[in-house]
């Protein structure tokens, strides 16, 4: 039962998802069948004590007492109820959309030829639009369907006059350029992570389009049209100065899902800078992480990534801004995914206590640190290895050398990164085999190493070298 997928969905569910589906499933509109009632309220009674203790033979012998267990039956109960939890869901999502239900309601009205009722919520709906703060690539999609709801109820009246086909058009190219435009960053995006390459039709026309029209001043095509040009031109740097201008001027324009990926699109710039040796864009980096942070854009439903956690910290950390770090990690703590806060923590304050360097207090949170994550794990022992080799901990660097090379032969997936470390352990025994007197085993072992290209901590191995 634990495996199926309706107790995967249920572990996605919120207290309030629990508190509407307890009404949704009892309601005849959505749910007629009385088993799939007592089977939620089976999981419902069980989930709140504990998840382990579901079980399929009891959660029948609840829905079917007296019945012996059928497991087809049982399948089919669950197939039910999962239908029911999915169209609750479904209808959340529809509910969330507020302009969205309003303009069904006025496609509802249209169709069964309630005028007076259309016209009142259609004038109720173009208000909101005007009121609601965003402009965003949705505020132009609302307004073309508002447009194209308003032509479908004035041709259907067969009114003579003024149609609105050119407000139609005008949400329509706005909505259409903003949009693929976004879409055209990400892909930039993706291109610079990958040899993947992804075909962009009409893109160069949209580009050509938009730097002759007027529409380039609209928000949603300005910020997207700008962020292009600086991802397609890293060099060009006044295409990324206008972008910063443009987020500054419109961030409180779109919604926070919105600005929170186009500050990441801005830092994805930064970074991949940083990556072609332009080291002053570390502070605009940093600066953009601290600005999302003091606007909360870079928060998603009160979380922060522990991805963000620890690229801001290795920011601050090499712009030397370690009183904002401390700060920062004690001030994030609670934001972070609750399920490896503690982990998390440790952590990143253990890279930030090895960085000033205090191995001492580096080593102790390391010590305290489990990870899945292939990539933590391996930069926390690598860490743990300097802080041995540079305090003499000898026994104990051993000691680590040997789990470390353990790991690196039972995890998968690894990549490049396997041979990397392989190479590190391979260079610090030999390191230790040779002792600190023997020079011209030490010369011959740098040799080695700078030949060596896969080599994690290169230049750590070079400088305990003499080099």
């Amino acid at each position: 039962m634990h495996k199926s997928t309706l107790i995967q969905v249920f572990r996605t569910l919120t207290k309030k998802d629990i508190r509407e589906l307890r009404k949704f499933v009892r309601s005849p509109y959505f749910n007629q069948r009385e088993d799939v009632v007592r089977l939620f309220s089976y999981i419902d009674e069980v989930w709140e004590k504990d998840e382990s203790l579901l079980n399929r033979e009891k959660a029948y012998a609840h829905v079917f007492p007296g019945q012996d267990y059928d497991d087809p039956w049982m399948k089919s109960v669950m197939h039910f109820l999962l239908n029911c939890i999915k169209q609750y869901l479904a209808l959340s999502e529809l509910q969330s959309d507020e302009a969205g239900v309003q303009l069904h309601l006025c496609r509802a009205f249209r169709k069964r030829g309630l005028d007076k009722l259309f016209e009142k919520e259609m004038k109720n709906l173009g208000q909101r639009q005007k009121k609601q703060p965003y402009r965003n690539v949705g505020y132009h999609y609302h307004n073309y369907q508002l447009q194209l709801e308003r032509y479908e109820y004035d041709h259907r009246q067969r009114r003579s006059g003024r149609m609105n086909l050119q407000e139609l058009a005008e949400e329509l190219t706005i909505f259409y350029l903003a949009d693929i435009l976004r879409h055209s960053c990400t892909v930039l995006t993706a291109r610079s992570m990958s040899q993947q390459d992804y075909n962009l039709e009409l893109l160069e026309e949209v580009l050509r389009y938009v730097e002759r029209s007027p529409v380039r001043q609209t928000p949603a095509v300005a910020v997207y049209h700008q962020a292009y040009k600086a991802l397609a031109e890293p060099e060009e740097e006044a295409y990324f100065t206008q972008l910063e201008e443009w987020i500054e001027a419109y961030w409180q324009q779109f919604p926070p899902d919105e600005i929170r990926d186009i500050y990441l699109l801005a830092i994805n710039y930064c970074i991949q800078r940083l990556n072609q040796g332009q080291r002053h864009y570390i502070r605009k980096a940093f600066e953009f992480y601290r600005r999302g942070l003091d606007r909360a854009v870079l928060l998603e439903g009160g979380i922060l990534s522990k991805y963000t956690y620890n690229n801001v910290l290795m920011l601050a950390i090499a712009l030397e801004e370690w009183e904002w770090a401390a700060g920062f990690l004690e001030q994030y703590k609670e934001n972070l995914p609750a399920k490896e806060r503690g982990n998390i923590y440790r952590y990143n304050l253990a890279i930030y206590y090895f960085q000033k360097p205090d191995y001492g207090r580096a080593m102790a949170l390391l010590q305290q640190v489990t990870f899945r994550d292939v990539l933590y794990n391996l930069n926390a022992r690598r860490m743990l290895l300097r802080i041995y080799f540079e305090l003499g901990e000898y026994d104990a660097l051993e000691s680590l050398l040997d789990s470390f090379a353990t790991y690196l032969r039972r995890q998968q997936d690894l990549g490049y990164h396997r041979e990397h470390y392989r190479n590190l352990i391979h260079f610090v025994r030999r390191l230790l085999n040779i002792g600190l007197h023997n020079k011209e085993e030490r010369q011959e072992l740098a040799k080695e190493v700078e030949r060596k290209k896969a080599v994690a901590e290169k230049d750590w191995l070079l400088k305990q070298l003499g080099c």
